[in-house]
């Protein structure tokens, strides 16, 4: 079933709320996942991903996991759901 970006950022934030228990605070578009904002590690980021990736049933590849991809919470739901239409996932 095809995927909106709105889904696709719901479910980051879903994600980042209850597995990476920052429950109960305000998610936006500009909140950055690294550096401010968030602060997450690797591990943070790891299962974030892999939180999209088995939800969604599609394999990000890890070469085009970056700063520029993961920099915001906006920019990575911009990201997951651009690799999710070229995989034929997302409407």
């Amino acid at each position: 079933m095809p995927v909106s970006r709105d889904e696709i950022l719901d479910a980051i934030r879903e994600i980042i709320r209850n597995d990476l228990k920052f429950a109960g605070m305000e998610i936006g578009d500009d909140l950055e996942l690294v550096g401010g904002g968030l602060s997450l590690d690797s591990l943070d980021l790891l299962m974030l991903v892999t939180g999209i990736e088995k939800r969604y049933g599609h394999k990000i590849p890890q070469k085009k996991l970056n700063r520029d991809t993961m920099g915001t919470v906006g920019g990575f739901a911009d990201f997951a759901f651009a690799e999710l239409s070229s995989a034929g996932k997302s409407t």
